[in-house]
């Protein structure tokens, strides 16, 4: 009996390229990237599926209905070939499946007629395993853009808020010159620019002691600074690309 393994074995590595993707990329998005080893859920010992991963990224609007579609039909693929000894091809899986997961499958055949085409189904299913990589891509892509646009966001706010106190001292320190300087005969205006030069400098103290200015390299370089303000602990550059991956290669479909 052929059992088909080099197909078997073609299809179970997208799965698991898409499975290690698919669970960083939900990290990323709880603010656990780098913590996955400790957690109950998302570590090798983790008890959700796969299918709970995606339809969890779609609950928290990671992913599309459409999306998460794609990444479901390439899971009722997998599984079919790793747990039917019988599904030893495209040609008898598609016998297996239902209508409706067979329509969603020719959309990535060159050509719906070539759905009896062996080779033309392997193809397809390599087309559709590059579209989930590339979604995957796009997420990280976003998902950067996002964290470089909050970034920048404070960055400016930080610089704001220090132009603003800076700007203040030094109208308070002009302001402290110019009156220690002016020859004040009245006794009451003398007076008044003492009560003038206290409350400068009870101002001075006030901003010395409640404005603290933020060194933003040194803020960054803090995880849990990371985590507070952007959900997550360590920067996105980490994420692995789906480029990294020798499937990704679209011509490949040597099975």
């Amino acid at each position: 009996m052929d059992i088909n393994i080099e197909l078997r074995a073609e299809v179970l590595e997208y799965s698991l390229f898409i499975e290690k993707l698919i669970n960083d990329l939900l990290l990323l998005n709880l603010g656990i990237y780098d913590e996955k080893e400790n957690t109950r859920l998302f570590s090798n010992k983790g008890k959700l599926s796969f299918q709970n991963k995606i339809d969890l990224l779609f609950d928290i609007e990671v992913l599309s209905n459409d999306e998460n579609s794609e990444f479901g039909l390439l899971m009722n693929i997998r599984n079919k070939f790793l747990h039917d000894i019988d599904c030893s091809s495209f040609q008898v899986l598609l016998k297996q499946l239902d209508k409706g997961i067979v329509n969603r499958f020719k959309k990535y055949l060159d050509d719906e007629k070539l759905i009896t085409n062996e080779d033309a189904c392997k193809k397809a299913c390599l087309k559709l395993f590059n579209k989930n990589m590339e979604t995957i891509n796009n997420k990280i892509k976003a998902k950067k853009a996002l964290q470089d646009s909050i970034h920048k966001f404070y960055k400016l706010h930080n610089e704001k808020i220090i132009f603003y106190i800076d700007s203040i001292h030094d109208l308070l320190e002009k302001v402290s010159i110019a009156t220690e300087n002016s020859e004040l005969e009245n006794p009451k205006v003398a007076i008044l620019g003492e009560e003038i030069l206290h409350i400068l400098q009870e101002t001075v103290n006030k901003l010395n002691t409640e404005s603290k200015q933020i060194d933003f390299e040194d803020f960054f370089k803090s995880s849990e600074n990371m985590k507070s303000l952007f959900g997550i602990k360590r920067g996105l550059n980490d994420m692995p690309k789906w480029t990294d991956f020798s499937l990704a290669n679209p011509n490949k479909a040597d099975f």
